[in-house]
């Protein structure tokens, strides 16, 4: 049975995928499949923390699902997923080929360009996962002949040196979960906020649906083409109303924010507030003094979230600006500058690789990770393991330096 809640709230829509779960036993196995994996564990992990034991829940990422799928047909060859530079390179080689071969007749003037390559890719990237094949751009231009050619030769050149794109990924996928070899498609399913926005995605979930015994979909309130897809492949779709309190702005971003119509006039309550910063650096600023605002007002680090339309502009940024203010801050994508302790302890590691090199050991001093030392004492770094401590009794006191000056062990260069 295929089912969908739409909400506008995402607490709403996570308390009916806890539901779905909590509706089975214990050990029952359920595949919790999310936009990303990384989804999927942290939805994993909240229900966790209110369960006494959880076992059998298996997290996916709708491609990780479709890769791990994919590999399990046992009738075709195995062959690479592709990358975006390899697909960007294949590109490159199918656009050179056809203008030596005098193929291209609209795009020749552009062909040789250098963002060429990846505009095609992308493109046909596109049209792949949609299904549409080079049969189908027989077009009535010239543009769209030309389109038809360098795909034919994209799929052409993937076959040769055996490379799936996406789209060639999730056939495969949905292929071997219809031939009965995905263990994973014969246990109750929960799509968590999963969009299905091509074709290549909608097939997959459709063959997981059709031999899942229970499917559950959740789905953001606005993605009209995932609640489509399911739709039509019957499912029912359940619409629940916004947690939130009515006449606060919040209530009302999340009913409108998706909406072409615009929303009605009234007046700000103040639980939302926009701001504009001119450049992402002066941005990430702003955003670490409202986070201090909210300390001040008693909310703990951890109780707060930042989330960005694109990490890799604003990671360096945001990293700079939290370190500056004194906030710690976790990146669930990592960081980009090197943490000063590792870099020391690497320095340290040259340095006797070189020989004791001071330049190396300068390196080190220059990172201000050097141990602040007592007078009269020395860092020990004593093991924290009850089964390798000191016995009781033993001081463990570290040699003083005229134990170090007369012992007889040899010293090394």
């Amino acid at each position: 049975m295929l089912r969908a809640v739409s909400s506008t709230s995402a607490a709403v829509r996570l308390d009916a995928a806890a539901a779905f779960l909590r509706q089975f036993p214990a050990s029952t196995e359920v595949v919790v499949v999310g936009a990303t994996r990384g989804a999927a564990d942290d939805f994993v992990r909240r229900l966790a923390r209110r369960s006494a034991a959880t076992f059998g829940l298996t997290r996916f990422g709708l491609t990780e699902l479709a890769a791990r799928s994919a590999v399990s047909t046992s009738s075709l060859p195995r062959r690479a997923p592709a990358t975006q530079a390899g697909a960007e390179a294949v590109a490159a080689r199918a656009a050179f080929d056809a203008v030596t071969a005098g193929e291209l007749g609209y795009f020749t003037p552009v062909a040789s360009m250098p963002g060429f390559p990846r505009a095609l890719a992308r493109t046909l990237h596109e049209l792949r996962l949609a299904g549409i094949g080079p049969d189908r751009l027989g077009g009535p231009d010239a543009a769209t002949e030309d389109i038809g050619r360098l795909l034919a030769r994209v799929e052409a050149e993937l076959a040769r040196v055996g490379v799936d794109d996406r789209a060639a990924l999730f056939r495969r996928a949905a292929n071997a979960v219809r031939e009965g070899l995905v263990r994973w498609a014969s246990l109750p399913i929960l799509l968590l906020d999963v969009p299905l926005d091509s074709q290549a995605d909608a097939g997959f979930v459709e063959a997981l649906a059709s031999c899942a015994p229970d499917v559950l979909a959740t789905i953001p309130d606005g993605d009209v083409v995932t609640e489509s897809v399911l739709a039509r492949l019957g499912a029912e779709i359940e619409r629940r109303p916004d947690d939130a309190r009515e006449g606060t702005d919040l209530f009302h971003l999340r009913r409108h924010v998706f909406l072409s119509e615009p929303p009605p006039a009234r007046q700000c309550v103040g639980d939302v507030r926009l701001f504009s910063a001119p450049g992402e650096g002066r941005e990430a600023v702003e955003i670490v003094r409202r986070i201090l605002d909210e300390a001040e007002a008693g909310v703990p680090f951890d109780e707060m979230a930042v989330f960005l339309r694109t990490p890799q502009h604003y990671l360096g940024l945001l990293e700079h600006a939290c370190a500056r203010a004194g906030v710690p801050a976790y990146f669930d994508r990592g960081i980009r500058r090197p943490d000063p302790a590792g870099r020391a302890f690497i320095a340290l590691l040259s340095c006797a690789v070189e020989g004791l090199s001071a330049r190396r050991f300068d390196e080190y001093l220059s990172l201000g990770q050097v141990p602040r030392v007592v007078s009269g004492q020395w860092p020990v770094a004593s093991p924290r393991d009850e089964m390798f401590a000191a016995p009781a009794g033993d001081a463990g006191d570290p040699e003083s330096p005229e134990d170090i000056a007369n012992s007889q062990e040899p010293v090394r260069d």
